[in-house]
């Protein structure tokens, strides 16, 4: 059986309009050519066979997604493209397992692309599928910027929306120019949450709120949300910004917080797909609630009600409209081919500069950008959703969108004003991976140093967290270890603790080899690893301070002469890093066993207290790292006396991924492995400290400041470290 006779849900060439089309079109509906039969003009020859677009995703009412089908009318009302009519074919991921379908439509010939899946989950799910194929996939509904660092760039995945990392700026200025001084994001951990939950204390710090005016709390897994709106409201913020991960979430909210009329803060929910009309159900207990939803072109609005009278614009009809454009413009630049050729001209299409006055998403708008084309010009698009221009480089998202603020009353949701990311102030119109603004803070605090010459280099390096999902950690831990190794390093002076679990992994493409960069050099190979992971924070602590026990036998024995160098990695809370922590919840939760803030301090005080460290140098690579530094976390700032900065940790110093209210960031995505091999903070580091031996820490420490995005990494215990302009990557690693 072949797919033209395979049943499928609403398969149709769909939206030609005969009476604008020309003659040779017009007979390709008239003469109602059957399945598989060829289809001819007035004149008995071969008309021209349409170009077929795959659609993937769930038809909840009828056989067909309007928003596409209005768009592939004006299309084809105006020629087509290439001369030939494009035609849409259904598929409905319900009927049929999501992957098998994503499969098939990556390997078949009839189809030169596909429009979805919905949602950022199933696009993570498929899109290997077509980046093999090199067949272009169009989500119109994904947002989640996992997926634009992990495709962005390589051509093939595609989205007619913006990721939420700008949103996430939206939301943080409209609360700053709302007056709020305290602000609380309350957010899920899935799919639909996470680019929030990542990027709003980075923002919030760049915008100008103080870190202990930020909070972020996070759905449980699975359960009610009552314990988290009550830790919400306990705090009181003056905004709430609530990222919910289901309409059950939305629900939780609305129905959990006091009457309208109570003291409590104002309530935002942040687009994440989901229909924000759904809250009008809960009548008088909504009101006040206010958020934001996904906007098009202000013409194409008021086209839409037009053509549905009584209907509401869904969240996702300017961007599924778009998908056609986008489509249909890059196959008149590939003269209707699929492949590579059409990869090449979406690409192109996009990159259109010219001016064009009829440019826009209605019909005639569709027919002068067609026309401007098949002239030999190089139009500006425009679609549904405002001008169709792509992030520089990476063309997989929108540079920029529009939100429209809603409120809700006692009569229902209205909607009041519109925001755009398309403003030259925004951080994220320079480039949606926003890096630090200010210059890193000044590293020469401090007139300490050491009092003896360096006789060697003592160094403890552990990925805390298990599992192939955290593939990057222990890539990072073995990236540093090979790092000291090639500094000269002795083997016998690093104790290194990795899960191992990643070389013989079964989702190991490459396996046993482990790798820090797509491309890179094997680090598994020669490493000696000390422990697996069978270990406590106890044995940790053990470990730092050379205490030799039954489940420690290889340990640091620093000297007064030693310089102690520590590299940890792991998912981190505020309570510290989880040992064994697989998922960032479980970094989080915190628990039992959890190598804490005061750990770290207390082992660095022992090794002080007993003149056995030199210089001690801590880098730690986590969520919320900037707590092991904080006083108010029991961090190293408190110092080791019974009152904070009795006595300070003189020559110890502390660089963590993020502060205390800041998470941090997976880096690079490799396809061949397939994992997230690296951290950005981690990779920027180590290939800072690989420059040159001679290269200060200073230097290191500003130019990966500057080179991460999404956190501010930072550095603690300045005032008693020493001037890191003096201390080179030479005397920190090499024996003298």
């Amino acid at each position: 059986m072949n797919r033209r006779d395979r049943p499928r849900a609403g398969r149709r060439l769909g939206g030609l309009a005969p009476s604008c089309l020309p003659l040779l079109l017009t007979c390709l509906v008239a003469c109602g050519a059957g399945e598989g039969e060829l289809e001819t003009d007035s004149e008995g020859e071969a008309a021209p066979e349409a170009i077929r677009i795959a659609v993937l995703m769930p038809l909840v009412d009828g056989d067909s997604l309007p928003n596409l089908e209005w768009a592939l009318e004006g299309v084809n009302a105006a020629g087509g493209v290439a001369g030939r009519p494009l035609a849409l074919d259904y598929f409905d991921p319900r009927v049929e397992d999501l992957y098998s379908l994503a499969a098939e439509l990556a390997g078949d010939d009839e189809h030169v692309a596909v429009i979805g899946p919905a949602g950022s989950a199933a696009l993570a799910e498929v899109a290997d599928l077509f980046l093999e194929a090199n067949k272009p996939l169009i989500s119109t509904t994904s947002t989640s910027d996992d997926l634009l660092r992990a495709y962005g760039g390589k051509d093939v995945i595609w989205r007619t929306r913006e990721s939420d990392i700008a949103q996430t700026e939206l939301l943080v200025r409209y609360a700053k120019g709302g007056g709020a001084e305290r602000v609380t994001l309350l957010t899920s951990l899935d799919i639909a949450g996470y680019t929030f939950f990542t990027w709003f204390g980075f923002f919030a710090r760049e915008l100008g709120f103080a870190d202990d005016d930020v909070q972020i709390v996070t759905f449980a897994s699975d359960s009610p949300c009552d314990a988290q709106l009550m830790e919400v409201l306990e705090d009181m913020p003056d905004m709430v910004i609530v990222a919910a991960g289901s309409p059950e979430q939305m629900d939780c909210v609305a129905l959990g917080l006091p009457p309208p009329g109570a003291a409590r803060p104002r309530i935002v929910f942040a687009d994440t797909g989901f229909d924000p009309y759904a809250l009008e159900k809960h009548g008088a207990l909504a009101a006040g609630l206010e958020g934001f939803t996904g906007a098009g072109d202000e013409r194409f609005e008021e086209a839409y009600l037009e053509r549905f009278p009584g209907e509401r614009l869904s969240p996702h009809g300017p961007s599924e409209y778009d998908a056609v454009l986008l489509l249909a413009y890059g196959l008149e630049r590939a003269g209707g081919r699929g492949g590579v050729a059409l990869i090449e001209g979406m690409k192109d299409a996009v990159d259109g500069d010219e001016a064009l006055a009829a440019a826009g998403p209605d019909a005639n708008g569709i027919a002068a950008t067609l026309a401007a084309m098949r002239a030999g010009g190089r139009p500006r698009l425009r679609g549904a959703s405002g001008p169709l221009v792509f992030e520089p480089e990476l063309y997989m998202d929108l540079a920029s969108s529009t939100l429209a603020h809603y409120q809700l009353t006692e009569d229902g949701l209205a909607l009041d004003l519109r925001l755009t990311t398309d403003d030259p102030t925004f951080l994220t119109s320079q480039g949606v991976f926003v890096r630090p603004r200010a210059a890193p803070p000044d590293v020469d605090q401090s007139a300490w140093s050491p009092a003896v010459a360096k006789t060697e280099t003592w160094a403890v390096i552990a990925a805390l967290s298990s599992g192939f999902s955290n593939y990057r950690h222990q890539a990072d831990a073995l990236q540093q270890y090979q790092l000291l190794r090639a500094h000269g390093v002795p083997d016998d002076h690093i104790v290194l603790i990795v899960a191992d679990d990643l070389a013989s992994a079964p989702e190991n493409a490459l396996a046993p080899m482990i790798r820090n960069t797509p491309g890179g050099e094997d680090l598994y190979a020669g490493a000696e690893i000390d422990y697996r992971l069978e270990l406590d924070a106890a044995d940790l602590v053990n470990i730092l301070t050379g205490q030799v026990t039954e489940t420690t036998p290889t340990v640091i024995t620093s000297s007064a002469s030693s310089d102690v160098y520590v590299y940890l990695a792991g998912h981190g809370g505020t309570e510290g890093i989880p040992l064994g922590a697989v998922t960032t919840e479980d970094g989080l939760a915190g628990g039992d066993d959890v190598f804490s803030p005061e750990h770290l301090r207390t082992s660095l005080c022992a090794l002080a207290g007993e003149q056995r460290y030199r210089r001690a140098v801590v880098i730690i690579e986590s969520c919320y790292s900037g707590a092991f530094g904080d006083a108010s976390s029991g961090g190293v700032e408190q110092g080791c006396g019974d009152a904070v900065g009795e006595l300070p940790l003189e020559g110890a110093l502390l660089i963590t991924a993020a502060n205390g209210h800041e998470v941090s960031y997976a880096g690079a995505h490799d396809d061949e492995v397939p994992a997230w091999v690296n951290d950005a903070f981690s990779r920027n580091l180590a290939d800072n400290l690989a420059l040159a031996p001679s290269r200060s820490l200073a230097d290191v420490y500003a130019d990966t400041y500057q080179a991460t995005a999404g956190s501010h990494p930072t550095a603690f215990n300045l005032s008693h470290a020493g001037r890191l302009s003096e201390l080179t990557v030479a005397e920190l690693f090499m024996a003298p």
